[in-house]
């Protein structure tokens, strides 16, 4: 794309506000915001409690819990474009995206309760396969959700920084709601007096009206902008067609494989990370290791929500490219660390790795949509149309990509080293020296991948402010 050759970000002064526009109000990004946290409690009250329940509870093999988490994603692969170009086209007196931002709530409300109505006393195959199919409805309810918000997201400002402030406050409330998913695991087993599933049957309802009103509340009270106009009438094109333009932008390109790389760092490791917390850090107490995994997970929520406003500010003075470079290196930290400090009896050192590591997300949540709406307005001056909805999709293909290879990937790698459910603190010494390695080498290596795909990005504020006059330059032709 010729706008986006340009030479690495430098440091940038402020860009105006484009003319005409007026910064959005701290209610209307709070309004916006509200869904992050539903979206994350949809896919997270599953994620976070199915290896405990499932597997260890229900005795579900590791191997297929991962497959029941992991294959439906594949659905997504197929969806996610679709759902994108029909919230693009779409025509209604609500918008082009609130229908489907409060119907995808509603189901995503909906699964996330009745999952965890099973019945008592069946075989481990029965659990799989609900498992499954519960995982596959959440996966369809999730596309339907998470890919119109995003592309709400990425056109609601044109201003370079605006949208990173816009982000800024998204990811606060993600950060927010992400305290509440660390603790899930503690919360259900008191809630059940130490029966999972007993527990998580009382707490799902209360999940699945929190996501059912944060949803309602960015459906209700955030506007839609108004279809942009464009220098000239797009030619019709197939979704494939368009899907393969959008994929075909070098920059987010790059920005997408960051993305999965960056998610995986975290993900892969989240399961090893629960395994090692509590059968060799803490000798096989779940209890012990329960409240652990809040607690560390809390010092990961809350160091990226601090690092919100900083990841913001140095996004103005060094540039949107070179923060998130250094962002990534505080995933790679946090990797060396896990290896120092997952060691039998640490207890509180648990917290340095996941402090550390916190920023490296919240870069991914304020960062790559910002820089997708900067794509999105080169793309139009180049093409004529607006893509949002496109882009956005695949970014959450992305996310949903590295979703599926880290939680298969993970349960492959602890089957593969030896784990044994039924000896469960008594592992041999190799299988616990292979996961750590896994555990902390893998963020080293995943974080270095993303890096080296972010240092390639090319777009400066200076094509997009060039970008963003060429299309308001001319009226679109009748």
């Amino acid at each position: 794309m010729a706008a986006s050759a340009s030479s690495p970000n430098p440091p940038s002064p402020a860009t105006p506000i484009t003319p005409g526009e007026r910064p959005l109000s701290l209610g209307t990004r709070l309004a916006y915001g509200a869904s992050a946290p539903a979206e994350n409690l949809a896919i997270n009250s599953i994620n976070q409690l199915a290896n405990a329940v499932f597997n260890i509870t229900l005795g579900v093999p590791l191997l297929l819990v991962g497959l029941a988490l992991s294959l439906p994603r594949l659905i997504d692969v197929f969806l996610d474009p679709f759902i994108g170009n029909w919230s693009d086209r779409l025509e209604s007196r609500w918008g082009r995206r609130r229908p489907f931002i409060l119907i995808g709530a509603l189901l995503c409300a909906a699964i996330a309760v009745a999952i965890w109505f099973f019945p008592a006393g069946q075989s481990t195959m029965f659990y799989f396969w609900w498992l499954l199919g519960g995982c596959a409805a959440m996966s369809v309810a999730y596309s339907i959700l998470i890919v119109p918000y995003g592309a709400l997201g990425l056109e609601m400002v044109t201003n370079y920084h605006e949208r990173t402030k816009l982000m800024g406050t998204k990811s606060i409330l993600h950060k927010a709601s992400g305290v509440v998913n660390q603790w899930l695991l503690k919360w259900v087993r008191e809630a059940g007096g130490g029966d999972l599933v007993l527990g998580g049957r009382f707490c799902a309802p209360l999940v699945g009206g929190t996501i059912a009103l944060l949803g309602f509340i960015t459906a209700w009270r955030v506007p839609e902008r108004p279809r942009p106009s464009v220098r000239h009438v797009p030619p019709k094109m197939t979704i494939w067609q368009s899907w393969k333009i959008t994929m075909s932008q070098p920059d987010f390109r790059r920005l997408v494989l960051a993305q999965i790389f960056i998610y995986m760092s975290f993900l892969v490791i989240d399961t090893t990370g629960f395994y090692l917390n509590v059968f060799y850090v803490n000798a096989g107490d779940m209890g012990v290791g329960a409240g652990m995994k809040g607690w560390y997970g809390t010092a990961f929520q809350a160091c990226g929500l601090l690092a919100v406003p900083l990841i913001v500010k140095l996004s103005r003075r060094i540039g949107k490219k070179n923060t998130f470079l250094l962002c990534t290196l505080t995933i790679a930290l946090g990797g060396v660390a896990k290896w120092f400090c997952y060691t039998p009896g640490a207890s509180w050192w648990l917290l340095l790795p996941s402090a550390l590591m916190g920023p490296g997300l919240v870069a991914v949540m304020v960062l790559v949509p910002s820089m997708t709406a900067d794509i999105c307005d080169l793309d139009t001056a180049e093409c004529g149309a607006r893509r949002e909805g496109l882009f956005n999709a695949a970014l959450s293909w992305a996310l949903k990509l590295a979703l599926t290879g880290s939680i298969l990937l993970a349960n492959i790698v602890l089957h593969f080293v030896g784990w044994d459910t039924t000896l469960k603190a008594a592992q041999t010494p190799g299988t616990f020296l292979a996961m750590r390695i896994v555990f902390a080498g893998g963020t080293v290596l995943l974080a270095a991948l993303a890096a080296i795909f972010i240092f390639r990005y090319s777009v400066t504020p200076e094509a997009v402010a060039a970008a963003q006059s060429r299309t308001a330059g001319s009226p679109p032709e009748p």
